[in-house]
């Protein structure tokens, strides 16, 4: 337990951890139930010990009394999580210099790897506002903390104004679709579509029909993590901003902690496992296609990808759910499904200099790279 060293204001203290473990039982018990922060929901990430990323758990403190609670995800930057494109032309190799000597260390409040995920909790929302003093505060607490040149405070439940340091991040938005009413099935679902959609999706549907797929029990999962792994590392390493990688030992903790909650499926073609999709099935009757894992040498002449995501689409629809969480990228692909944009409360505050300046230009390409084009698409009739 490390206590914070410095208060201007005397008004709260907080207390930072390393491990949930240690702290499970009174964390989870300033927790509504099944809150995205409960214990059973970091531990999967501690276990699973994804590259360059640490874990700081804080305790916040009002009159001795615990009042809420932070969960930070500690990321060490590398050039490894930036299309290369972006980077490797004539004339930037200063920047990709300053990322490796000054944009390394970031903090995330938050989960880098879940949607909608808020990274606090107080127990009067009246006091929501404080998350971003404290942060400030612990950033200049110590020598070692002042070393991280930002923090992210991702998928806030409330939106903010007048903040001082920090800024709000409005480039963000995951696409969601609504289950209709009257969808019982595929058909349904089909015949809701526009004959442009429509056609299109027969045509994906019988560049599929060789594939069969089925879902993996905990065992299976762990049978085949190698694989898994690098099917899902083959699509993150296509994203043109791919912040954190997780490995194989998560998925295995993701089916642990959640059981027929989580679901992960494989796909097989010529009796090779060329893809899979997971699924994590909420409380609220929503449903999200979280990880994906392809082959690429299958997908075109298969339609993986678009198949996976009509595949989700089902499993939302067999079980009633209300709305499908289809994530954050390619989002012409997933516009084309029935998806709208979401928008998401994102706060960041960056050191000047080199950090603000780096941040500015990946994001600025990142926005670019992203196009405009998926915002005409409307399958339905």
């Amino acid at each position: 337990m490390i206590p914070s060293n410095s208060l201007a204001h005397q008004r709260f203290s907080f207390f930072e951890y390393s491990c949930i473990t240690d702290i499970a039982d009174i964390w989870d018990s300033i927790l509504p139930v099944n809150h995205s922060l409960v214990s059973p929901n970091l531990k999967v990430l501690e276990l699973a010990k994804p590259d360059d990323m640490q874990f700081k758990y804080l305790m916040v403190r009002k009159m001795d009394a615990v009042i809420g609670v932070i969960y930070l995800q500690q990321l060490k930057i590398t050039t490894n999580h930036f299309d290369g494109t972006a980077i490797d032309k004539p004339g930037l190799g200063w920047l990709k210099k300053c990322i490796n000597s000054q944009f390394r260390d970031v903090l995330i409040c938050g989960n880098l790897f879940r949607v909608h995920f808020p990274g606090y909790y107080f127990k009067n929302t009246k006091d929501d506002s404080l998350v971003f003093e404290i942060l400030t505060d612990y950033l200049n607490s110590t020598k070692e903390n002042k070393r991280f040149c930002g923090i992210l405070v991702k998928d806030s439940p409330h939106q903010f104004k007048d903040l001082d340091k920090f800024k709000p991040y409005h480039d963000d938005v995951t696409m969601e679709i609504e289950i209709k009413n009257q969808w019982k099935s595929m058909d349904d679902y089909k015949f809701s579509l526009r004959k442009k959609y429509r056609q299109r999706y027969n045509t994906i549907q019988n560049s599929g029909k060789s594939v069969t797929f089925k879902e993996f029990s905990l065992d299976e999962i762990i049978m085949n993590a190698s694989q898994i792994e690098q099917l899902y590392l083959n699509v993150a390493l296509k994203q043109s901003l791919r912040i954190g990688f997780v490995n194989a030992a998560y998925f295995i903790e993701m089916k642990r902690c959640y059981g027929d909650s989580f679901i992960l499926k494989g796909y097989y073609f010529n009796n090779e496992l060329v893809a899979f999709s997971s699924h994590i099935m909420y409380e609220n009757e929503v449903m999200e296609i979280h990880f994906i894992g392809l082959n690429y040498n299958h997908n075109d002449s298969q339609s993986l990808y678009f198949n996976i995501l009509f595949d989700g689409l089902e499993i939302a629809i067999l079980k009633k759910m209300k709305r499908l969480e289809l994530g954050r990228t390619a989002r012409v692909a997933k516009a084309s499904l029935g998806g709208k944009p979401i928008g998401i409360f994102n706060y960041i505050l960056l050191k000047k200099g080199i950090p603000s300046l780096a941040f500015t230009f990946f994001n600025t390409w990142f926005v670019k790279s992203l196009g405009e084009d998926w915002m005409q698409r409307n399958p339905f009739k």
